[in-house]
């Protein structure tokens, strides 16, 4: 429980049990999305409230890392809330909100030992890029030329 101050274990089975059952119950919603091959209105509004209460209750255990992950698909997911004839690709959407849930298990499981938080940064990284895929219309954004004129 090195993580944790002394006397928070019963709020860090609360947090892991809540978390864990949240990411579940995204896990059902993904499959069966991918088995419907759409993303329903309600399922993206499922997804997002999860990642905003894992976001939130992480960040309050003080799990920064964590919490800044789910932040980022919120964001992700954000987008689709506000924009419903997004293009996207739903293959690459899955990918990336599946290694999401895989990856925020395996930190749970890793919570309440005595190793470092999980660097999520590649992943991070993934979601964005995405998301800038998402803003330019379903298509990869061109990139500038190194030391192009201007």
């Amino acid at each position: 429980m090195a993580r944790f101050e002394a006397g928070m274990e019963s709020m860090v089975d609360v947090y892991i049990f809540e978390t864990t059952s949240l990411l579940e119950q995204l896990d059902e919603i993904l499959m069966r999305a991918e088995n419907n091959s759409s993303m329903e209105k309600e399922d993206i509004n499922e997804i997002f409230r999860i990642m905003h209460t894992i976001k939130g209750s992480s960040a309050m255990m003080g799990l920064e890392n964590m919490s800044v992950l789910a932040h980022r698909i919120e964001d992700l997911f954000f987008i689709f809330r506000e924009n419903n004839d997004i293009q996207y690709d739903m293959r690459s959407l899955f990918d990336i909100v599946f290694r999401v849930s895989d990856s925020l298990k395996s930190e749970i499981e890793l919570v309440q030992g005595d190793t470092e938080p999980t660097d999520f940064s590649p992943l991070i990284s993934d979601i964005k890029d995405y998301i800038e895929i998402l803003k330019n219309g379903g298509k990869a954004p061109e990139k500038a030329a190194p030391n192009a004129e201007k």
